[in-house]
């Protein structure tokens, strides 16, 4: 397994993840509950949209970590929970080019991450 392929997949994530909770809440979610609409008068519905948001950032984040630790030496790696992560990530990466129709960079950068786990794997 090649730590350093880990901590590149992990570095990816990381600028993923801040670019999500940045840019998506000041391009996407931002505007949108500057909206006037029934659900997004009500304050627990506003908060709802921004918890889901940037709590989607924070488990990004938490993979970041294990496959720091895991390339670290700190904890053991599973092979199989790596290789679903690799899978995982591969598979956002096509829904995404697909959904958005390849209109939005993240699918580059959701397939590498995975492509990377996977090489990790192997090499």
């Amino acid at each position: 397994m090649s730590a350093i392929l880990l901590f590149i997949a992990a570095s990816l994530i990381v600028l993923l993840a801040v670019f999500h909770s940045v840019a998506g809440h000041k391009k996407l979610i931002g505007p949108m509950l500057q909206e006037d609409t029934d659900i997004l008068s009500d304050p627990t519905w506003r908060a709802i949209i921004v918890f889901g948001w940037h709590s989607t950032t924070a488990l990004i984040l938490l993979i970041a970590l294990y496959l720091a630790l895991v390339a670290g030496g700190l904890t053991t790696g599973s092979d199989l929970q790596l290789a679903t992560t690799a899978v995982t990530f591969i598979g956002l990466g096509i829904a995404n080019a697909i959904l958005a129709k390849f209109k939005h960079p993240g699918w580059i950068i959701l397939s590498s991450v995975g492509l990377i786990i996977l090489t990790a794997l192997i090499i």
